[in-house]
């Protein structure tokens, strides 16, 4: 399965966070570089700067690189091992503890459920211990309510953070199947087929470089509906789905375009193949389609058109198929047109 264009807004969402964090980091890190460095501990301070160059070579790359998790899971990595070398080496009573709630709330921002789970886990279990060891060790000056607190603090921001994160996970993958799946037949809808010719296009082997778009339309549909009613006529286009979806191969990607038009994008085909595919589908409906125990007098008309001799262009192909198919509609109805 393929990332298509519809997950670009959420891939704009993590690199906008990672933007936002990346500058904060730059901005605070530099702080902490100088002041490390001028209160004598250099080795930290090189660390903490090594920290800074790298985020800011990950804010000139963040907007074009296509390994986005990867470089959000080494930034994270980078910064949370920083913070937990900084307070395995510190006082109690450093501010620099409170910098450990961060590490929920980015990791999910960042990463998602789950990668943010493994980065939550490891680093927040991490920090409770070296907070534990430094009960132990410093005792006498360490409330233990304040270990509580701190406990209790980072618990929370956890759960808050994974809630959130889940709640908005799940709401964003129901509209992407909202947005990608016409909830009537359960085909892909338009908005995909762009994204789906390109990702063939670009997947094909050099011996296998052939796509071939089937355009098919239902004859006198509009009958069908003042005949029997548009529930009979919704039947009728689940049947159609239902019979093309049968035909498709594995590789092979269905459509309903909207109304009573519906597409197909048949991989790896001659001309010959692709004619015969779209005959079996004017068949199939032809002989088949009986809906409440009615035969229903239907059929459709496919144009057909062909990547890359027809077209080097979804658009060109589409245009194509769209003339044969009319040239189908033209000359009788219920045929195959592709050439």
């Amino acid at each position: 399965m393929f990332r298509s264009k519809l997950w670009a807004n959420e891939l704009d969402y993590r690199r906008t966070v990672l933007k936002v964090v990346l500058c904060i980091i730059i901005f605070a890190g530099s702080i902490f570089v100088v002041n490390n460095w001028l209160n004598g501990f250099k080795v930290y301070a090189l660390i903490e700067l090594a920290v800074v160059l790298f985020s800011v070579g990950l804010l000139a790359i963040h907007k074009k690189t296509p390994s986005l998790t990867l470089w959000s899971s080494l930034f994270l990595f980078a910064v949370y091992t920083v913070i937990l070398i900084g307070i395995f080496t510190v006082a109690f009573k450093a501010a620099l503890y409170t910098w450990l709630f961060l590490i929920p709330v980015l990791s999910y921002l960042l990463l998602g459920i789950t990668l943010g789970n493994v980065f939550t886990c490891v680093y927040v279990i991490a920090g409770v211990a070296i907070l534990c060891r430094a009960l132990s060790f410093e005792s006498s000056e360490i409330p233990l309510i304040s270990v509580v607190n701190i406990s209790l603090c980072l618990s929370a921001i956890w759960a808050l953070s994974y809630t959130y994160e889940s709640k908005r996970a799940a709401m964003v993958k129901r509209l992407q199947q909202m947005a990608a799946i016409d909830p009537l037949t359960g085909l892909n809808n338009r908005l995909l087929l762009d994204s789906s010719f390109e990702m063939l296009c670009e997947s094909l082997p050099e011996t296998q470089r052939s796509v071939s778009m089937l355009l098919i339309d239902l004859d006198h549909f509009k009958k069908v509906n003042d005949k029997y009613g548009h529930h009979v006529g919704d039947k009728v286009l689940i049947e159609v789905a239902r019979l093309i979806n049968e035909t498709r191969r594995l590789n092979d990607w269905a459509f309903r375009l909207g109304g009573e038009e519906f597409c197909m994008l048949v991989t790896d085909t001659t001309e010959l193949q692709a004619h015969s595919v779209a005959e079996r589908i004017r068949l199939a409906v032809e002989n088949t389609i009986t809906i409440d125990d009615i035969l229903i007098n239907i059929s459709v008309s496919i144009g057909v058109s062909h990547w890359p001799s027809d077209g080097e262009t979804l658009n060109q192909l589409y245009k194509l198929a769209d003339e044969r198919l009319y040239q189908a509609k033209e000359t009788g109805r219920n045929k195959v047109i592709g050439h």
